[in-house]
């Protein structure tokens, strides 16, 4: 179940934690103290402003965003930062003044609160306020009050009550997808959100479980607003429940409780899914949609929720609004433990649909995972499109989708494991192209920043910067919109792609529960080859196709907005055609590593772009060799696991090269 939090409708964060001191001494890395100081302002200055590059350009705005800080800045305060000479402050000046001003805490709101509550029935009225903001201190107008009041006065009651400064907000059924959730942040300026998901992994009550917190941009939270998350977690004395409390989950609208921190506590309901759709009909062509889906010369599709989440927009959306009948989309009642299936959206997990779409009844396919953020997409006849093809495929393809007509595309991005495929598209369109390390928090800075329009990962997660989260369902209707536009099948615009651009042949292996010990010492022993100078202009050849390194290297990241560096994301061995292997290991506790192995073959030859993937990686056909044989010193590969030794021929290349420089 998915829940987020509200914030109070003066745009004022309420923040409740522990205080103390920061030291900002210029370090090459900083602390988690300084990331999570840095977040917070971020978090508000982009509250306020499209991106951290905007200057502030008046009072106002400078009021706005310290109050998005939590700060309560008076006249006199904000008369000390912008003098009659003041222009224009930039984010850095904004946190400076942060260092300076102390933030407002909960209970000094109260106390003003009832200060303000003349006759204590936990209400200001119009009059009330207008008496207190207009008699002492720094005199407002009666304008100004009124504007006041119409802002914080959400429900139109006449009156203000502490709920309104500091309120729960729940999605409907306590069901809200994970890309709902950043939209909804992202719309009410909210503080940020809590998300109670088990992803794409199997649920119920034996299955996994997460807490994940989102910040006020809608993105997952930075590791240093989660680092320190958990370190006053482990500080904490107590914590009060509410067992009597009975909140209807079913009941849209607001619902007000008596308890003692919050007097009364506004619990608020809302429509899971109209929010998200209101984003989408700004974003895309719905009367385009429709007719593809069911005007006179429709096609076919088949949508599997896995009974996760994104069920309720499936039907609501693409069945309800676009026309789709509604046998077309399956599975789409939410279950806590998914049916008892892995909501995992692969060849894998998703057979189902894939045995449906062999037939040739639908021309289109896709599923997605327990939360809504991934998602694939097949062709007729079950043609699969892999997640490195699919963005590559919408970014070649950007202008079907009239949200991108209107921002234009500031750059594209992707997961360094994903396959080369979106950097061909980038080259030929001239688009700046980003490579992060694995992680959508690296792709939500550079949205921020202003940077950054469309990005994915090999994991089947599409995005855009619409939200700050990958988006199954978005990604779907942009698959929509551009069959749509360009009248063709899904294979054929495949096909019509790797003729333009050429194709990656891209697999991944995973080597789960392996041993630690030998796990690391075999990245030790691909470091050393790969690091040592003579390795690069080595030639290894598979086929009639020869590969030349062109460079070895540990991945690190740069990020081009903070300057964070993120070292040791992957070893990469990069070949003189883009062609690419990649080994990342992760897991190292007492479960057991997990290796994981990519590999990227780049192909331009018409010829040949058209083999299977898992044949194309094939590194060579040799005979099967030793299955006692170590590689790199490790048991990574062994027999019981039943792989193919033929197809690790280049680690036992590299082996026999470690061993003969030891000779």
């Amino acid at each position: 179940m998915l829940y987020f939090y509200g914030k109070n409708s003066s745009d004022t964060p309420i923040v409740v934690g522990h205080k103390k001191k920061m030291s900002f001494q210029e370090s090459p890395r900083p602390s988690d103290e300084e990331e999570a100081f840095y977040m917070h302002c971020r978090a508000a200055y982009l509250a306020v402003f499209r991106s951290s590059l905007t200057n502030i350009a008046s009072k106002q705005q400078l009021c706005r965003a310290l109050q998005q800080a939590g700060r309560n800045p008076s006249h006199a305060t904000l008369s000390k930062y912008w003098t009659s000479t003041t222009s224009k402050l930039n984010f850095d000046d904004f946190c400076e003044i942060l260092k300076c001003e102390k933030k407002t805490e909960e209970a000094e709101l109260l106390r003003a609160f009832k200060k303000m509550d003349v006759n204590g029935d936990g209400y200001i009225s119009h009059s009330e306020l207008e008496k207190a903001l207009t008699n002492s201190g720094e005199k407002m107008t009666t304008e100004e009050v009124n504007a006041i009041f119409s802002l914080l006065d959400v429900n139109k009651d006449g009156k203000l009550d502490y709920a309104e400064i500091g309120h729960l907000v729940i999605g409907q059924n306590g069901i809200m997808s994970t890309p709902a959730v950043s939209c909804v942040i992202r719309k009410i300026k909210a503080v940020g959100g809590i998300i109670l998901t088990a992803s794409h992994n199997p649920g119920g009550p034996n299955g996994d479980f997460g807490i994940k917190y989102n910040i006020s941009s809608g993105g997952p939270a930075p590791e240093g607003i989660t680092n320190k998350i958990f370190e006053i977690s482990k500080s904490l004395q107590e914590y009060h429940i509410c067992p009597e409390l009975k909140v209807d989950l079913s009941k849209i609208g607001k619902q007000t409780f008596e308890v003692e921190t919050f007097k009364p506590l506004t619990v608020e309901i809302v429509d899971s899914v109209e929010a998200y759709a209101e984003m989408l009909r700004g974003i895309f062509d719905f009367a385009a949609l429709k007719e593809l889906l069911s005007g006179a010369n429709h096609i076919n599709v088949r949508l599997d929720a896995m009974h996760g989440v994104v069920g309720p927009y499936v039907k609501k959306i693409v069945c309800e609004e676009l026309g789709s009948p509604a046998n077309s989309a399956v599975n789409c009642v939410p279950k806590e433990d998914f049916g008892g299936h892995h909501p995992d959206p692969n060849l894998t997990y998703a057979a189902d649909l894939v045995n449906a779409m062999k037939g040739g009844e639908y021309g289109f396919g896709a599923a997605f995972d327990g939360d809504g953020d991934r998602n694939m997409v097949l062709g007729k006849h079950g043609f699969f499109v892999n997640p490195s093809d699919s963005v590559a495929v919408i970014a070649a393809n950007i202008t079907s989708i009239p949200y991108f007509q209107k921002t234009g595309v500031k750059g594209l991005a992707r997961s360094m494991p994903t396959s080369g495929a979106l950097d061909n598209v980038a080259k030929a369109m001239q688009m700046q192209l980003y490579e992060t390390p694995t992680g959508w928090k690296f792709f939500g800075n550079l949205m921020d920043a202003g940077k950054l329009s469309l990005c994915g990962e090999e994991s089947f997660g599409t995005g855009s910067d619409h939200i700050r989260e990958k988006d199954g369902l978005w990604a779907v209707l942009a698959w929509l919109s551009i069959l749509a536009t360009r009248k063709q099948s899904v294979e054929d615009i495949m096909k019509d792609h790797w003729q333009k651009f050429g194709r990656n042949f891209f697999t991944r292996y995973d080597y789960e529960e392996v041993d630690s010990d030998a796990a690391n010492k075999m990245i030790k022993d691909l470091e050393t080859v790969m690091f040592d100078p003579s390795f690069k202009g080595k030639k290894f050849s598979s086929g009639d196709k020869t590969y030349e390194v062109a460079i070895s290297d540990n991945f690190a990241y740069t990020d081009p907005v903070d300057g964070s560096v993120s070292k040791n994301q992957g070893l990469r061995i990069i070949f003189s055609d883009g062609s690419r292997i990649i080994f990342r290991l992760s897991g190292t506790g007492s479960a057991g590593a997990t290796i994981r192995l990519y590999i990227d073959s780049y192909e331009k030859d018409p010829k040949k772009i058209y083999q299977d993937p898992q044949v194309r990686t094939t590194m060579s056909n040799s005979s099967q060799l030793d299955p006692d044989r170590e590689i790199l010193g490790s048991e990574v590969i062994t027999k019981e696991n039943k792989l193919s030794w033929n197809r690790h021929q280049f680690l036992l290349n590299i082996y026999d090269m470690k061993n003969k420089k030891k000779e």
